[in-house]
């Protein structure tokens, strides 16, 4: 009977899955060793939803304010731009992964020494606001080493790249002047320039941004009317901060534009202004939505 127990576990052991040992360099040049993480902070809502494209989300016990989407309970660790240490070790992860951009704030410019102090494993990403589509696709392979899986990885490059042929296929023939507007409410809104995940959407949906700077600006009715976009880009609860269309068309300057003139006003997720993996998702709505608009 032994010999047959014996038998039996040694074709258990071989059945269970091989521990996948990984040594990923981090944008900040620290490679990290992992095996299997199983307890895992993600400091960003795109590497939430990255995540949970490769079948991970299990491991996930901690996000930011950000890590909303796909709908979860995850508990939250705080604000993005000002995380404290304490609550992210009280969690006990075997790994911390968080994008450059997150560890470039201010207040979180001390976080990666402070976990890495205490023990803690920390993978730095490229920033979320850099590099597009292939931005996310380098983030993407970086967690496939993770979690090594690198099949779901493929079949989820594949799946952006099917959606953005269709983007190409569906952008308008002459590119709208555009510009992205961020607002909090009618008094309070800027112009984002030409960086960052805003500026990758007009030009992967076929657009052309028309803000005349790279950082983001306060919003001027001068300034407005002198850019003249044809298409406005607003988030969804951008809009709604404002009352909707009419209270966006009362807004300083924009009835002046082309934009007002036709309510040309154009909604986007809350999540663009990191760049994730459904970009190409909001740059089809967009192109499709234009193409009809612009047609000539």
């Amino acid at each position: 009977m032994y010999k047959n127990f014996k038998t039996a576990l040694v074709l258990s052991l071989a059945l269970l899955p091989a521990a996948s040992a990984a040594s990923v360099q981090g944008a900040d040049g620290v490679t990290v060793n992992v095996t299997n993480p199983k307890r895992v902070v993600a400091l960003n809502g795109t590497t939430v939803e990255l995540i949970y494209r490769l079948g991970k989300q299990n491991t996930v016990v901690g996000t930011d304010v950000t890590g909303t989407y796909p709908a979860n309970k995850i508990p939250s660790v705080g604000h993005w731009a000002q995380l404290p240490a304490e609550g992210i070790i009280s969690l006990k992860p075997d790994l911390v992964i968080g994008t450059a951009d997150n560890f470039a704030t201010p207040k979180n410019a001390t976080l990666v020494q402070q976990l890495r102090g205490a023990g803690v494993k920390v993978l730095v990403l490229p920033a979320t606001d850099t590099g597009g589509l292939d931005g996310v696709k380098t983030r993407l392979n970086l967690l496939s080493q993770v979690y090594g899986v690198p099949s779901a990885a493929n079949a989820l490059t594949r799946s952006f790249d099917t959606t953005l042929a269709a983007v190409k296929a569906n952008r308008p023939k002459v590119a709208p002047r555009v510009i992205f507007l961020y607002a909090h409410s009618p008094s309070d809104a800027s112009i984002y320039g030409t960086e960052g995940g805003a500026n990758e959407l007009i030009e992967l949906a076929g657009g052309r941004n028309v803000a005349p700077f790279k950082d983001v600006k306060p919003l001027t009715p001068e300034a407005l009317v002198a850019m003249n976009p044809d298409a406005i880009i607003m988030l969804d609860r951008g809009l709604a901060s404002v009352g909707g269309l009419e209270g966006a068309l009362k807004m300083p300057g924009v009835a002046q534009t082309n934009a007002g003139k036709n309510k040309r006003i154009y909604t986007v997720d809350n999540s663009i202004r990191w760049i994730g993996p459904r970009l190409p998702e909001f740059a089809l709505k967009l192109a499709r939505e234009w193409k009809k608009d612009f047609a000539r």
